[in-house]
């Protein structure tokens, strides 16, 4: 049987204010890497053979 899983921690503090100024901080990725991805994305459902 499957253990539980158990509630995830509130940031508090500098923790969370860590945790904020991190994802400020996070740019958006490039159009050209947004390309590549999804080329690669595309692919790799090119070769699942099975139905969804």
């Amino acid at each position: 049987m499957a253990k539980p899983i158990e509630a995830t921690p509130v940031l508090e503090g500098s923790d969370a204010l860590a945790f904020f100024a991190e994802m400020e901080k996070n740019e958006k990725a490039s159009e050209e890497e947004r390309k590549r991805i999804k080329a690669d994305a595309d692919i790799i459902r090119s070769m699942l053979t099975f139905a969804f």
